[in-house]
């Protein structure tokens, strides 16, 4: 049982990471399009609408997206829950859009301040209206989140995604300019909500309750401060680049964070399907089954990341080189530092999972708001040469500052969630990373000496070098018994093309 249990948990996540893969290559298609054919400045004015309006998206969300999975997980009547959420995401919405303009209003009339160009405003209204659209497609996604059809929920963003990277491409080789790049999202999004429209076709849908409401806002109020934290921890750092550098110095980091983040993906599936299982287990108060899970799903994010991560700090060079552009060369070492937090995020996410479904989203609050805090923190003095109004001399280390800011939030917000676990529930937490990280170092130091000795100049040669440190890395695992058969068979199980097809096939006619 316990096996077939992680097969199915193991499957819906290869699937995830399966269209989280083609989404990640369609995306480098498209930056690499951007990087060849377009201006730093201009990718930087995107950058800079994402991360303004994303911090906004608080308003969009405020916990509710949770508190719905939460719900339908535990089995409330669905179509209750389906009309009620809906109902908030539509308000939500409207919240969202009426902040925005608001703080545009305040920071051009009252403030007196303006904006570095004139597309940067326009590109926030283009991005506010992806953001409204993408919030109102929320009650579809989580739904189908809360009930792990993980085909419904993934298919519509694949859609998003080659929709908008068919129309960058477009864009980026005609040289439209700045607002045709941001007009991108919106196109895709449109698509987004309809493909997910279609697919929620058959859902009851019954009546708003306001007991419903209460009960969901008794949950999502712990998680508004952490989705406010957790939108500010992703997006304040290119909006400090902005305001105290330059759009090229955004589009640098905006450019090297997206390769980073692509990594994600583990996290996102993991999580997606952990909260509801771990709330299933929970209301049964099986304690073990839950700790057990942890551990498994710590072990195999680290087995998988840690390689990648190590790589992508060793090879940083070549990696923004060939992968980007010689006009990205800069942005060499903020990809030796940006990683290490995708990899902090990966390995938190089991143990957030694990409060979440135990009803204990507080302390997902606090981790998520002692981060913010560190990082807006640290944001204000790294990435800043001065505060002439304040007469404070600063680090002025620009983008690489936010990126050091980043990654010492991640530690210290993973620290927290670490101690809470084993304080609450006596998680020790999977010993097998340590094994993980001692390879990955000696991977990444075998393929730093191997680079005095071969250049590499072209893509071949790039994912040559990566495959032999992969190699190494997992020729280590089997030498110190860490990777097994078991674990190469349900690897090769988990990735059976066959019951895979079947699995989106039952989903998709609803069995």
């Amino acid at each position: 049982m316990k096996r077939q249990l992680l097969l199915v948990i193991t499957r819906k996540s290869a699937l995830i990471i399966t269209i989280q893969l083609a989404n990640a290559f369609l995306a480098y298609i498209a930056l690499k399009f951007v990087a060849v054919y377009m201006q730093k400045w201009e990718y930087g004015i995107v950058g800079f609408a994402y991360g303004f309006t994303a911090i906004f998206y608080i308003f969009g969300s405020l916990g509710f997206d949770f508190a719905h999975v939460k719900r339908v997980s535990e089995g409330k009547d669905l179509g209750t829950c389906i009309a009620t959420f809906a109902t908030i995401k539509i308000m939500l919405a409207g919240l969202m859009s009426f902040a925005v303009i608001v703080s545009i209003a305040i920071w051009k009339y009252v403030i007196g301040r303006g904006f570095e160009t004139p597309f940067h405003e326009k590109a926030v209204y283009i991005m506010l209206a992806y953001f409204a659209l993408y919030t109102i497609s929320q009650p579809m996604i989580a739904t189908f989140n809360a009930r792990k059809e993980i085909a419904k929920s993934r298919l519509p963003y694949f859609l998003f995604t080659f929709v908008r990277v068919i129309a960058t491409i477009f864009v980026a080789f005609y040289k439209l300019g700045p607002l045709a790049l941001a007009y991108t999202y919106l196109l895709g999004e449109i698509f987004y909500f309809a493909f997910s429209l279609y697919l929620f076709r058959t859902y009851p849908v019954g009546k708003p309750s306001f007991s419903f409401f209460k009960d969901y806002f008794s949950f999502a109020i712990h998680m508004a401060i952490a989705i406010f934290s957790w939108q500010l921890i992703a997006n304040i750092d290119k909006v400090f680049i902005q305001l105290f550098w330059t759009a090229e110095q955004v589009g640098d980091y905006f450019a090297v964070y997206n390769l980073s983040r692509s990594m994600l993906f583990f996290a996102f599936s993991i999580g997606m399907l952990l909260m509801p299982t771990v709330s299933s287990y929970h209301a049964q108060n099986n304690l073990k089954e839950i700790r057990s899970l942890v551990y498994k799903s710590e072990r195999y994010l680290s087995m998988l990341t840690m390689p990648v991560i190590a790589l992508m700090i060793v090879l940083s060079h070549p990696i923004v080189k060939i992968l980007l552009s010689n006009k990205y060369i800069e942005a060499s070492p903020i990809l030796q530092i940006l990683p290490v937090f995708v990899l902090l995020e990966i390995l938190s996410r089991p143990y957030q999972s694990q409060f979440e479904g135990m009803n204990m989203p507080q302390i997902t609050r606090n981790r998520i708001l002692i981060m913010m805090l560190s990082n807006v923190f640290l944001n204000a003095v790294l990435v800043p040469k001065n505060i002439k109004s304040l007469g404070l001399e600063l680090a002025g280390l620009g983008a690489k500052g936010a990126a050091i800011a980043t990654v010492i939030s991640y530690i210290i917000g993973f620290a927290y969630l670490r101690m809470q676990a084993w304080r609450i529930t006596k998680t020790e937490g999977n010993k097998c990373v340590v094994f993980h990280v001692i390879s990955a170092i000696i991977m990444g130091i075998t393929i730093n000496y191997m680079l005095k000795y071969v250049a590499i100049s072209v893509w071949y040669e790039l994912l040559g070098i990566a495959l032999i440190g992969i190699a190494i890395y997992f020729g280590i695992l089997c030498i110190i018994r860490e990777f097994k058969k078991e674990d190469l068979h349900l690897f090769l199980d988990t990735l059976n093309v066959k019951k895979m097809l079947k699995y989106i096939k039952e989903e998709m006619k609803g069995k």
